[in-house]
């Protein structure tokens, strides 16, 4: 047994209990034992027994950290993190976890740590299942042992990742719903939990979407009716029922918005046919991407559709039909609501810009905002006019300055003859090193100081090309700007192509508080 450590009345000792669990555990339905070993109660339980038993921790300060629901393979867990800013902070003497495992999957990281990270920071770290304590192992690395057990770790996320993925597949293949939530509009059968059943309370509601689109209005319509008729938008049923969605998360009422109505308007698996695997992830530690619509995996007659096919297809036709019409319209919008950083949409009839969810959400600061349309245009417009003039006033000041210089030769062609010059001073200087003339201090401190020369002259060739490039950039930009201006000096309305040659936002804020950000920043400025 070690020795029983100091502790000081000023600062005790502190051990930090690092706890975790990942969904990973939670997906090993065919070992319940492992899901056991690995809970959160039962890992407190067994460091907290660990500590009991080694009387050198008996006057220790004792915290825990626990990361549940996160994956060992990354270490940006939140109370990791916190546990590692604290172990900066020297507010940690001692880490303990019940195995490698708990710590991390990825194996070169918790070797990084073990051998880097800890002993630099002073900090003691224990593995109890893997018997390694780094307080006896001072004087030599974590040890073949330590590395391949990470190994087996490492090895372990990418075997447990591969078999989800074949389980995920298969379930796809045989028409079984395998997702956390069912979608808006059904409920997961208690008697099968891969199988959807019709949920009374919201199917209705899918129905009248799609019945309200075959009428022909559009899906910013469809918004407004169900929001002004009270209808529980998807994550507002959720917070209310507290089912489908970690409802927790959610601390304000929230409404219907275009995206989620048109969602489900696409969805297909309101037919009863179940599409599956529309995302792939690219190995344990990538990013999951998009998989071509081909590619999914649909099987139809899994379940009860809300729609049917036909009525399905003709509403799948009139959105297509009606993104080819506006295929090739200028939607370019650079205007933005300050409050919620959404873009605020024009009214049909063009007679006032509104933002979306400021409408649906009464605790917005931009809840029921309206601008009149042609008083923000006409605003940002006479702006752009203003600067128009200024830039017009700041090009004939910058061409009469162009008439009076005298043409010189690039500083880099003449760095670059310098640099070619002392290259050969230095030949030079050896050959009379050889034959004689110059002693081998002089040498030496002559050649010296030529490679110094060489240095300067090449550092100043490296910053001439740097500034030369960027007068290019500013140049060609500016050039830009000029034919720009010429274009659209005359206007008197500001269309979307001026609006997408000129402005890169408009922040409005309620009270026609208005922020321009300009595309050429640097000559328009604020």
């Amino acid at each position: 047994m070690n020795k029983r450590m100091h502790i000081t009345d000023v600062q005790p000792y502190t051990i930090a209990m690092y706890i975790r669990l990942s969904k990973e555990d939670l997906d090993m339905k065919g070992n319940e034992n492992k899901i056991e070993s690995n809970s959160i109660t039962s890992q407190r339980s067994l460091l907290q027994e660990y500590i009991r038993e080694h009387d050198e921790f008996s006057d220790c300060k004792v915290i825990e950290k626990c990361d549940d629901g996160f994956s060992g393979k990354k270490f940006d867990r939140p109370e990791f993190c916190e546990l590692l800013d604290m172990a900066k902070e020297g507010k940690v003497d001692c880490i303990i976890v019940k195995d490698f495992s708990r710590f991390g999957r990825d194996y070169v990281e918790i070797g990084n740590y073990l051998e880097q990270v800890f002993p630099s920071l002073g900090v003691r770290f224990i593995s109890v299942n893997d018997h390694y304590d780094s307080c006896q192992n001072k004087d030599q690395a974590a040890g073949l042992e330590v590395a391949f057990k990470n190994v087996i770790y490492d090895f372990y996320s990418r075997d447990t990742s591969k078999k989800i993925r074949t389980v995920r597949r298969k379930l796809a293949l045989e028409g079984s719903f395998a997702s956390a939530n069912a979608p808006y509009g059904y409920k997961k059968s208690k008697a099968d939990k891969h199988k959807l059943v019709i949920n009374p309370d919201t199917a209705p509601v899918v129905l009248k979407i799609f019945e309200l689109k075959l009428t022909g209005i559009s899906v910013a319509e469809i918004t407004r009716v169900l929001n002004m008729e009270g209808i529980p938008s998807p994550a507002q049923y959720a917070i209310d029922t507290k089912t489908g969605m970690d409802w927790r998360k959610v601390n304000e009422k929230t409404g219907w918005d275009s995206s989620k109505v048109m969602a489900i308007l696409r969805d297909e698996r309101y037919t009863g046919t179940m599409v599956s695997l529309k995302r792939k992830l690219n190995g344990i530690y990538g990013k999951d991407t998009y998989v071509d619509k081909e590619d999914w995996v649909r099987v139809e007659n899994t379940h009860e559709g809300i729609v049917s096919k036909e009525m399905y297809e003709k509403v799948q036709s009139i959105i297509v039909n009606f993104e080819k019409s506006h295929t090739n319209v200028n939607r370019y919008n650079p205007f933005t609501c300050g409050c919620c950083g959404r873009k605020i949409s024009k009214s049909r009839l063009k007679t006032h810009y509104w933002c979306r969810y400021g409408e649906v959400n009464p605790r917005a600061e931009c809840y029921q905002a309206e601008y009149d349309a042609d008083k923000l245009e006409g605003i940002v417009l006479s702006e752009l006019k203003w600067h128009i003039n200024e830039f017009l006033q700041m090009d004939q000041v910058r061409k009469k300055a162009d008439e009076n210089k005298i043409p010189v030769e690039g500083n880099i062609e003449l760095y670059e003859k310098m640099v070619k010059q002392l290259t050969l001073s230095k030949t030079t200087l050896y050959e009379r090193y050889k034959d004689g003339s110059l002693e081998k201090e002089e040498y030496i401190e002559s050649r010296k100081e030529v490679e110094e020369k060489i240095r300067e002259y090449e550092e100043m060739i490296a910053q001439s090309s740097i500034l030369d490039k960027k007068k290019k950039e500013e140049d060609d930009g500016y050039e830009k700007l000029l034919k720009l201006v010429d274009q659209y000096k005359n206007s008197d309305t500001l269309t979307k192509e001026i609006q997408e040659a000129f402005i890169d936002r408009v922040y409005v804020y309620p009270g026609f508080r208005i922020k321009i950000v300009w595309k050429f920043e640097d000559v328009f400025g604020n």
